[in-house]
């Protein structure tokens, strides 16, 4: 079920933006409200919103602490910026935290109905492609920093246990060991290819402590990171 949050400390505006989006017309079945920041994370964790439209200025948690808090932790939902506040700086700062797009208040309904058009067409699509395949990309492009079964439960909204039996399914290894061989690929391609020193390598590919790094490479490859490199040196 598609729903939609509005996030504004006024009550008018948030009863203008209920009253001019089409919302049967694009699918939405809920349409969500938050006073501000802080109400609108709760309600994130909680309904899953496809959609966020959110103000700036706002007491509490304004709009910006709102969408690097949905960066780190709600990225599957899309975030369009309400504000009367047309400031390059508050436009750069929305851009940095991936909205979707930035509309000014007084809102204009074609621009909002054109506006929720693009977005919830795009959330439509996205949600029909494989969770899982989403996953594995997202571990691709994120291999250096912490990743986990819990923490994806929590960024793609699926439990464990499906994420778990789906990914063994689809990759034939399990999640962690998926993330090992990408960091120890990438770590193979460092070594033969770059003067990284052993330690500088390993924090590129997630390892906080290169003496672990260094036994995680072996038993994995056979040989330590320096005689890896050492090998692939005389064969040059």
């Amino acid at each position: 079920m598609t729903k939609v949050l509005i996030v504004d400390d006024e009550s008018p505006v948030r009863e203008a933006v209920k009253l001019l989006g089409e919302w049967e017309r694009f699918g939405v079945k809920a349409v969500l409200e938050a006073k501000n920041g802080l109400e609108a994370k709760a309600l994130i964790e909680q309904e899953r919103p496809a959609l966020i439209l959110s103000d700036i200025q706002m007491p509490h948690c304004d709009g910006i602490e709102l969408m690097e808090w949905v960066h780190d932790h709600a990225s599957s939902s899309k975030l369009v910026v309400l504000t009367g506040y047309d400031e390059y700086s508050y436009m750069r700062r929305a851009i940095q935290y991936g909205s979707f797009d930035y509309l000014l208040k007084p809102i204009d309904p074609d621009v909002l109905n054109d506006t929720l058009s693009r977005a919830l067409t795009g959330v439509m699509t996205e949600s029909s492609e494989d969770p899982i395949a989403q996953i594995g990309t997202y571990i691709e492009q994120h291999f250096a920093e912490e990743l986990s079964l819990q923490g994806m439960s929590e960024r793609f909204y699926l439990s464990r246990e499906y994420i778990s039996r789906r990914f063994k399914q689809q990759y034939g290894v399990n999640l962690s060991e998926y993330v090992l061989t990408i960091r120890m690929n990438e770590a193979k391609r460092l070594l033969e290819t770059s003067r990284q020193r052993i330690y500088e390598v390993a924090q590129a590919v997630g390892f906080s402590d290169d003496k672990y790094f260094r036994k995680v490479f072996k038993k994995q490859v056979g040989v330590t990171p320096n005689e890896f490199r050492e090998q692939v040196q005389r064969q040059a």
